[in-house]
Protein backbone atom coordinates (compact mmCIF):
# COMPACT_ATOMS: atom_id res chain seq x y z
CA UNK A 1 0.00 0.00 0.00
CA UNK A 2 1.59 3.29 -0.89
CA UNK A 3 2.19 5.50 2.43
CA UNK A 4 0.78 8.53 0.16
CA UNK A 5 -2.65 9.83 -1.12
CA UNK A 6 -1.96 9.42 -5.06
CA UNK A 7 -4.41 10.82 -7.66
CA UNK A 8 -4.48 9.17 -11.00
CA UNK A 9 -5.30 11.13 -13.79
CA UNK A 10 -5.71 10.70 -17.65
CA UNK A 11 -6.09 13.77 -19.28
CA UNK A 12 -5.27 15.59 -23.12
CA UNK A 13 -5.42 18.75 -21.99
CA UNK A 14 -1.52 20.29 -21.29
CA UNK A 15 -3.01 22.02 -18.19
CA UNK A 16 -4.46 19.33 -16.60
CA UNK A 17 -2.02 17.82 -14.66
CA UNK A 18 0.02 21.18 -13.21
CA UNK A 19 -3.26 22.75 -12.35
CA UNK A 20 -4.17 19.38 -10.67
CA UNK A 21 -0.31 19.08 -9.14
CA UNK A 22 -1.03 22.65 -7.55
CA UNK A 23 -4.37 22.15 -5.86
CA UNK A 24 -3.10 19.28 -3.83
CA UNK A 25 0.35 20.21 -3.35
CA UNK A 26 1.57 18.94 -0.06
CA UNK A 27 -1.40 16.58 0.10
CA UNK A 28 -1.59 14.02 -2.62
CA UNK A 29 0.95 13.06 -5.38
CA UNK A 30 -0.54 13.33 -8.92
CA UNK A 31 0.07 10.01 -11.62
CA UNK A 32 -0.66 10.83 -15.50
CA UNK A 33 -1.64 7.59 -17.04
CA UNK A 34 -1.75 7.15 -20.81
CA UNK A 35 -4.99 5.05 -21.13
CA UNK A 36 -7.57 3.31 -18.33
CA UNK A 37 -5.79 -0.18 -18.25
CA UNK A 38 -2.44 1.23 -16.38
CA UNK A 39 -4.68 3.07 -13.82
CA UNK A 40 -7.22 -0.27 -13.45
CA UNK A 41 -4.19 -1.73 -12.38
CA UNK A 42 -2.85 0.63 -10.30
CA UNK A 43 -6.22 0.88 -8.35
CA UNK A 44 -5.96 -2.57 -7.76
CA UNK A 45 -2.87 -2.66 -6.32
CA UNK A 46 -3.70 0.27 -3.92
CA UNK A 47 -1.64 2.53 -5.55
CA UNK A 48 -4.12 5.40 -6.32
CA UNK A 49 -6.98 6.56 -4.49
CA UNK A 50 -8.65 8.65 -6.83
CA UNK A 51 -9.03 9.18 -10.42
CA UNK A 52 -9.44 12.02 -12.24
CA UNK A 53 -10.41 11.42 -16.18
CA UNK A 54 -11.32 14.41 -18.95
CA UNK A 55 -14.34 13.74 -21.50
CA UNK A 56 -13.38 15.26 -25.11
CA UNK A 57 -15.31 15.49 -27.47
CA UNK A 58 -12.71 14.13 -29.75
CA UNK A 59 -12.20 11.12 -27.29
CA UNK A 60 -15.36 11.08 -25.40
CA UNK A 61 -16.60 7.50 -26.45
CA UNK A 62 -13.37 6.07 -25.75
CA UNK A 63 -13.12 8.14 -22.02
CA UNK A 64 -16.59 7.34 -20.99
CA UNK A 65 -16.08 3.29 -21.87
CA UNK A 66 -12.93 3.95 -19.90
CA UNK A 67 -15.17 5.38 -16.67
CA UNK A 68 -17.56 2.62 -16.92
CA UNK A 69 -15.15 0.29 -16.40
CA UNK A 70 -13.46 1.30 -13.88
CA UNK A 71 -16.75 2.00 -11.93
CA UNK A 72 -17.58 -1.90 -12.85
CA UNK A 73 -14.54 -2.71 -11.64
CA UNK A 74 -14.64 -0.44 -8.49
CA UNK A 75 -17.44 0.89 -7.35
CA UNK A 76 -16.42 2.84 -4.53
CA UNK A 77 -13.29 4.45 -6.11
CA UNK A 78 -14.18 7.80 -6.13
CA UNK A 79 -13.94 8.84 -9.76
CA UNK A 80 -14.37 12.88 -11.03
CA UNK A 81 -14.99 14.34 -14.41
CA UNK A 82 -12.92 17.00 -15.73
CA UNK A 83 -14.96 18.27 -18.91
CA UNK A 84 -15.28 21.49 -20.82
CA UNK A 85 -19.16 22.27 -20.59
CA UNK A 86 -18.86 24.42 -23.57
CA UNK A 87 -17.46 21.76 -25.50
CA UNK A 88 -19.87 18.90 -24.91
CA UNK A 89 -22.70 17.69 -27.14
CA UNK A 90 -25.83 17.18 -24.77
CA UNK A 91 -25.88 13.89 -25.65
CA UNK A 92 -22.10 13.36 -24.20
CA UNK A 93 -23.59 15.68 -21.35
CA UNK A 94 -26.07 13.30 -20.55
CA UNK A 95 -24.24 10.01 -20.85
CA UNK A 96 -21.39 11.94 -17.94
CA UNK A 97 -24.75 12.56 -15.84
CA UNK A 98 -25.22 8.66 -15.43
CA UNK A 99 -22.07 7.82 -15.05
CA UNK A 100 -21.99 8.04 -10.93
CA UNK A 101 -19.22 9.81 -10.64
CA UNK A 102 -18.03 11.62 -7.41
CA UNK A 103 -17.79 15.34 -8.53
CA UNK A 104 -17.51 17.04 -11.92
CA UNK A 105 -15.16 19.96 -12.69
CA UNK A 106 -15.32 22.24 -15.32
CA UNK A 107 -12.55 23.55 -17.32
CA UNK A 108 -14.49 26.71 -17.63
CA UNK A 109 -14.41 27.93 -14.22
CA UNK A 110 -13.64 25.07 -11.50
CA UNK A 111 -10.13 24.71 -11.75
CA UNK A 112 -9.14 27.49 -10.02
CA UNK A 113 -6.83 26.13 -7.07
CA UNK A 114 -8.67 26.31 -4.53
CA UNK A 115 -12.44 25.34 -6.05
CA UNK A 116 -10.04 22.26 -7.67
CA UNK A 117 -8.65 21.55 -4.18
CA UNK A 118 -12.11 21.36 -2.72
CA UNK A 119 -14.06 19.26 -5.06
CA UNK A 120 -10.74 16.36 -5.21
CA UNK A 121 -11.79 16.24 -1.02
CA UNK A 122 -15.63 16.21 -1.47
CA UNK A 123 -15.44 13.25 -4.19
CA UNK A 124 -13.09 11.30 -1.79
CA UNK A 125 -14.84 12.14 0.96
CA UNK A 126 -18.71 11.13 -0.90
CA UNK A 127 -17.03 7.87 -1.69
CA UNK A 128 -16.03 7.62 1.65
CA UNK A 129 -19.75 8.03 2.81
CA UNK A 130 -21.25 6.00 0.50
CA UNK A 131 -19.04 2.65 1.61
CA UNK A 132 -19.91 3.63 5.33
CA UNK A 133 -23.59 3.95 4.07
CA UNK A 134 -23.67 0.67 2.61
CA UNK A 135 -21.74 -1.22 5.85
CA UNK A 136 -23.76 0.25 8.15
CA UNK A 137 -27.00 -0.26 6.06
CA UNK A 138 -28.57 -3.26 7.82
CA UNK A 139 -28.11 -1.16 11.51
CA UNK A 140 -30.14 1.68 10.07
CA UNK A 141 -33.89 0.92 9.54
CA UNK A 142 -35.29 2.60 6.34
CA UNK A 143 -37.10 5.42 8.01
CA UNK A 144 -34.19 7.05 9.46
CA UNK A 145 -31.58 5.88 6.95
CA UNK A 146 -31.31 9.54 4.45
CA UNK A 147 -30.63 10.88 7.29
CA UNK A 148 -27.44 8.83 8.32
CA UNK A 149 -26.56 9.32 4.93
CA UNK A 150 -27.29 12.71 4.82
CA UNK A 151 -24.73 13.25 8.30
CA UNK A 152 -21.95 10.80 6.17
CA UNK A 153 -22.10 12.91 3.23
CA UNK A 154 -21.98 16.25 5.04
CA UNK A 155 -19.47 15.53 7.54
CA UNK A 156 -17.45 17.92 6.32
CA UNK A 157 -20.02 20.84 7.81
CA UNK A 158 -21.09 22.28 11.08
CA UNK A 159 -24.31 20.85 10.63
CA UNK A 160 -26.75 21.95 13.65
CA UNK A 161 -29.78 19.91 15.20
CA UNK A 162 -31.95 22.63 13.70
CA UNK A 163 -30.77 22.20 10.24
CA UNK A 164 -30.48 19.03 9.92
CA UNK A 165 -34.25 18.63 10.89
CA UNK A 166 -35.64 21.20 8.82
CA UNK A 167 -33.86 19.85 5.82
CA UNK A 168 -36.07 16.59 6.04
CA UNK A 169 -39.37 18.78 6.89
CA UNK A 170 -39.39 18.13 10.34
CA UNK A 171 -39.33 19.28 14.05
CA UNK A 172 -35.56 18.84 16.02
CA UNK A 173 -37.87 17.15 18.71
CA UNK A 174 -39.10 14.67 16.23
CA UNK A 175 -36.16 13.93 14.54
CA UNK A 176 -34.94 12.81 17.97
CA UNK A 177 -37.41 11.13 18.89
CA UNK A 178 -37.35 9.41 15.32
CA UNK A 179 -33.28 8.46 16.08
CA UNK A 180 -34.04 7.68 19.68
CA UNK A 181 -36.89 4.83 18.80
CA UNK A 182 -34.87 2.70 16.85
CA UNK A 183 -31.61 2.93 19.35
CA UNK A 184 -29.77 5.62 17.77
CA UNK A 185 -28.01 7.89 19.71
CA UNK A 186 -29.35 11.30 19.97
CA UNK A 187 -29.02 13.69 17.13
CA UNK A 188 -25.96 15.73 18.50
CA UNK A 189 -23.89 12.61 19.33
CA UNK A 190 -25.70 10.67 16.28
CA UNK A 191 -23.82 13.65 14.21
CA UNK A 192 -20.89 13.39 16.11
CA UNK A 193 -20.57 9.49 15.38
CA UNK A 194 -21.35 10.43 11.71
CA UNK A 195 -18.25 12.43 11.35
CA UNK A 196 -16.33 9.79 13.49
CA UNK A 197 -17.10 7.09 11.41
CA UNK A 198 -15.94 9.68 8.43
CA UNK A 199 -12.82 10.19 10.15
CA UNK A 200 -12.39 6.62 10.48
CA UNK A 201 -12.32 5.86 6.85
CA UNK A 202 -10.09 8.25 6.33
CA UNK A 203 -7.54 7.47 8.89
CA UNK A 204 -7.82 4.02 6.96
CA UNK A 205 -6.22 5.55 3.58
CA UNK A 206 -2.84 6.62 3.04
CA UNK A 207 -1.67 9.86 3.19
CA UNK A 208 -3.67 11.21 5.73
CA UNK A 209 -2.60 12.76 8.56
CA UNK A 210 -4.59 13.69 11.76
CA UNK A 211 -4.49 17.26 11.00
CA UNK A 212 -5.59 17.30 7.04
CA UNK A 213 -8.79 15.19 8.32
CA UNK A 214 -9.66 17.34 11.71
CA UNK A 215 -9.42 20.36 9.41
CA UNK A 216 -11.73 18.58 6.66
CA UNK A 217 -13.84 17.57 8.63
CA UNK A 218 -14.48 20.61 10.83
CA UNK A 219 -12.79 19.83 14.28
CA UNK A 220 -10.82 22.65 15.35
CA UNK A 221 -7.40 20.42 15.37
CA UNK A 222 -6.15 17.56 15.24
CA UNK A 223 -5.66 17.19 18.88
CA UNK A 224 -9.28 17.53 19.55
CA UNK A 225 -9.82 14.97 17.04
CA UNK A 226 -7.69 12.73 19.11
CA UNK A 227 -9.87 13.43 21.91
CA UNK A 228 -12.90 12.28 20.71
CA UNK A 229 -11.64 8.80 18.55
CA UNK A 230 -10.07 8.06 22.19
CA UNK A 231 -13.68 8.79 24.07
CA UNK A 232 -15.59 7.27 21.18
CA UNK A 233 -12.89 4.38 20.13
CA UNK A 234 -11.61 3.94 23.63
CA UNK A 235 -7.72 3.96 22.51
CA UNK A 236 -5.76 5.98 20.86
CA UNK A 237 -5.10 7.23 17.34
CA UNK A 238 -2.39 5.17 16.57
CA UNK A 239 -4.00 2.28 18.47
CA UNK A 240 -7.06 2.30 16.02
CA UNK A 241 -5.24 2.67 12.87
CA UNK A 242 -3.42 -1.04 13.81
CA UNK A 243 -6.80 -2.13 14.60
CA UNK A 244 -8.32 -0.79 11.24
CA UNK A 245 -10.17 2.85 12.27
CA UNK A 246 -13.45 2.26 10.40
CA UNK A 247 -13.48 -1.22 11.29
CA UNK A 248 -12.77 -0.72 15.18
CA UNK A 249 -15.54 2.63 14.66
CA UNK A 250 -18.01 1.04 13.19
CA UNK A 251 -18.33 -2.15 15.27
CA UNK A 252 -18.20 0.60 18.77
CA UNK A 253 -21.43 2.47 17.19
CA UNK A 254 -22.69 -0.80 16.50
CA UNK A 255 -22.27 -2.24 20.39
CA UNK A 256 -23.75 1.45 21.22
CA UNK A 257 -26.30 0.90 19.26
CA UNK A 258 -27.17 -2.73 20.28
CA UNK A 259 -26.73 -1.68 23.77
CA UNK A 260 -29.67 1.11 23.06
CA UNK A 261 -31.93 -1.17 21.86
CA UNK A 262 -31.86 -3.94 24.69
CA UNK A 263 -32.38 -1.06 26.90
CA UNK A 264 -35.18 0.63 25.39
CA UNK A 265 -36.96 -3.04 24.87
CA UNK A 266 -36.55 -3.84 29.14
CA UNK A 267 -37.40 -0.14 29.50
CA UNK A 268 -39.35 1.76 27.44
CA UNK A 269 -39.29 4.81 28.28
CA UNK A 270 -38.48 7.62 25.79
CA UNK A 271 -35.45 9.48 26.32
CA UNK A 272 -35.24 12.92 27.36
CA UNK A 273 -34.70 15.72 24.73
CA UNK A 274 -31.31 16.67 24.63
Amino acid sequence: MSLVFRIGLIADAPEAAPRLREAVRGRALVERYDHVDPLISAVALGQVGLSVLEVRRATSALTLAGIRRLRDAFPAHPIVVWCDLRALDTATLLTVARLDVQELIRADGDDLPHTLARTIANAAQRSVSARIAAELRDLVPPRVRPVFEYALEHAGEHLSRDAVAAGFGISRRTLHNRLVEVGLPPTRPFLTWCRMLVAGAMLDQPGHTLDSIAGQLDFPDGGALGKLVRRYAGCTVNELRDLGALVTLAAAFRRLVSANRTRRTHTPVAAPIE
